[in-house]
């Protein structure tokens, strides 16, 4: 066994293409998440109901001594009601309720999962030492969660790794998810179900990517190695949302073999910025590459809506 680890948010749209790839590794994976929805079939793990809001019910749930935990959930919805009381309330201070209880039984490495979000808007070469200007709640709840991970390591020596995240993408491993608003999720689900690939942007919008198996790799390797601090977690690969759309639409008419349109916003005239996130820091360290698996997840983003229609 390599070791028990704790994957919070294990069962959602990234940690759970973690979670799998933790388990078939060898990995004794448990999985905390505030109510389980869904079953990962043929990965062995178990499941702690608890929300990390409630550091009383983390005590009482949390009784097994870690060797590593993943720190993924948080609370990203920032379209629901009363989001920014939520974001802190889950982001913030439950990383560091989850911070306060795993120390106490000497966990060996904490990874955090936040967002490349806490540098705020710029262009150019964004790295890790770049003063920080979150422009949302979600970024600042984020930086939150950062600034108590560190403390926690100058506190009780925690061994830590901060991954600054771009956008991930991969087909989700459970239908019923909430993550459908994300762009590659939503135009293929546009696609699919409207006959039309609907930009509410003109397109220019440019990102940085990288595959959830990636990311699942880079973990993978961090645990197994003394590389503490805070790193890009990026592919360095920017795309425009009319790139990703020009996929889909490349997708759909091999697949159904029929004709499908692009619409644009187009009394969107705004330049938007384009900035690359160095991810020199982290390759240096880990030798890890990255390819696009757009297409391959494009197809299967289908699939799964098609298996859902039969049921």
């Amino acid at each position: 066994m390599l070791g028990k680890v704790l994957v919070t948010g294990g069962l959602g749209n990234l940690g759970s293409w973690v979670s799998k790839a933790l388990s078939m590794l060898g990995y004794e994976v448990y999985i905390l998440t505030r109510k389980e929805k869904y079953t990962m079939e043929g990965y062995v793990y178990k499941v702690i109901e608890v929300d990390i809001s409630d550091i009383k019910a983390l005590k009482e749930k949390l009784t097994i001594q870690f060797d590593f935990c993943i720190h993924m959930a948080s609370y990203n919805e920032f379209f629901h009601e009363n989001y920014p009381e939520k974001a802190l309330k889950i982001n913030a201070m439950g990383t560091r309720n989850l911070l306060e209880v795993l120390v106490e039984k000497n966990v060996k490495k904490f990874i955090y999962l936040s967002t490349v979000h806490v540098y705020g808007t710029r262009e150019g070469v964004v790295k890790e030492d770049d003063v920080l200007s979150p422009q949302n709640d979600y970024a600042t709840t984020h930086l939150f969660a950062e600034y108590y991970v560190k403390q926690f390591g100058v506190t009780h020596e925690l061994d830590y790794a901060i991954l600054r995240l771009t956008n991930s993408y991969g087909t989700p491993v459970f239908y019923d998810n909430s993550k459908w608003y994300l762009v590659l999720n939503n135009l293929v689900k546009n696609a699919y179900e409207n006959k039309l690939i609907l930009l509410k942007s003109n397109g220019e919008v440019s990102r940085d990517f990288i595959w959830m198996g990636d990311v699942a790799l880079v973990i993978q390797k961090i645990l197994s190695c003394s590389c503490g601090g805070i790193y890009n977690l990026s592919s360095m690969q920017n795309y425009k949302i009319i790139n990703l759309a020009e996929m889909v639409k490349s997708v759909y008419e091999k697949r159904y073999n029929g004709s499908i349109d692009i619409s644009l916003n187009k009394k969107d005239k705004t330049r938007y910025k384009t900035s690359l996130i160095d991810n020199h820091k982290l390759q240096d360290l880990l030798a890890y590459g990255t390819k696009n698996h757009f297409f391959e997840e494009i197809d299967k983003i289908f699939s799964l809506l098609e298996q859902h229609d039969k049921r």
